[in-house]
Parts: structure tokens; C-alpha cells; sequence
């Protein structure tokens, strides 16, 4: 087995770790708008996983194809369709959905440390773009967590910012 077989071991098992962790963690809220942010990044880690088969198996045009690439927008645009109707009036994060949240935030800041060093460590080009990829995966993970977690302990808030409301004075 050379170096670059080895990272791509440890990769598929953090991508492997962040799926079980994000299914375990939609299935214990109650929260519609948390479990589905959860569920829908589990999703991605299991593309992720099929990337690395590919990128293993020397098809690097396949790996990058088999993500579908998303940016935050799309995400968030997605979970809310899903959930249209379905939120409650009050969608404040209970405790167990919060620490679930920081969990997976912590791990999205790993899996992009991680990749940034195996990038470093190749000398493979190909190996290089695929690592630079999954960073920028993991980036977009971060900060849907980042801003859904706003949006769960200050919807105000994140409505103000996102949605640039206009506040007036009286």
C-alpha cells in the first residue's frame, strides 16, 4: 500500500465517521429544521464517500462528478422546501440538537485540517486538486452548520442578516 492508498483509507473513514455521526444526530432531535440540516449533510458525506472509491479506482473526472456540488443557497433552499410547513412557530435548539451542532461543526473543521495536510503531504497532482475539493466541501458543511445554528438560537437575527429586513424607526 503506498502513502496516497493510506490517506485515502483515512479519508474515507472521517467521511464514514461524519455519516454516522449526522444520522445519529437527526435521529435524536425533534427539531424539523435541525434533523433535516443533518440529514441532508449526511447525504453529502455518503457522495463524499463514493468520490474517494472513484478517485481510488484513478477516475479523479468521476470522483469530482460524483459530488453534487452545492453551495450554502442551495442547501438551505432545499431544507426549507422540504420542510415547508412542517416548521413549528418557535424553532429554537434544544440541548441535545446544540451539542450536536458543535459535534459536527468540530468534526467539518477536522475533515478540512485533515484533507489540508494530506494535500500537503502528496506529491500527486491529481491528488492535490481531489484533497483541495473535499476542503471546500467541508467548508460549505461549516458554515451551513455555522449559519443554521444562527437560525436556530436567533431566527430574528438570522432573518435580519440573510434576508436584509429592513428596520425602520418610529
Amino acid at each position: 500500500m503506498n502513502d496516497l492508498d493510506k490517506a485515502l483509507g483515512i479519508a474515507m473513514e472521517m467521511e464514514k465517521r461524519g455519516y454516522d455521526i449526522y444520522r445519529q444526530a437527526s435521529g435524536k432531535t425533534k427539531n424539523k429544521f435541525g434533523q433535516a440540516t443533518l440529514e441532508a449533510i449526511a447525504d453529502k458525506e455518503l457522495d463524499h464517500m463514493k468520490a474517494i472509491e472513484e478517485f481510488s479506482a484513478k477516475n479523479l473526472h468521476l470522483a469530482i462528478e460524483s459530488i453534487k456540488v452545492k453551495e450554502k443557497n442551495d442547501y438551505i433552499r432545499r431544507i426549507m422546501e422540504k420542510l415547508t410547513g412542517q416548521l413549528e412557530k418557535t424553532t429554537s435548539g434544544d440541548a441535545d440538537l446544540r451539542n450536536a451542532y458543535e459535534v459536527a461543526m468540530k468534526l467539518e473543521k477536522e475533515s478540512y485540517a485533515l484533507y489540508e495536510k494530506l494535500g500537503k503531504q502528496t506529491s500527486d497532482s491529481m491528488a492535490k486538486q481531489f484533497f483541495s475539493f473535499l476542503m471546500k466541501e467541508e467548508s460549505n458543511h461549516y458554515d451551513l452548520l455555522s449559519e443554521t445554528l444562527q437560525y436556530l438560537d436567533r431566527p430574528g437575527d438570522w432573518y435580519r442578516e440573510k434576508e436584509k429586513w429592513i428596520v425602520e424607526g418610529g
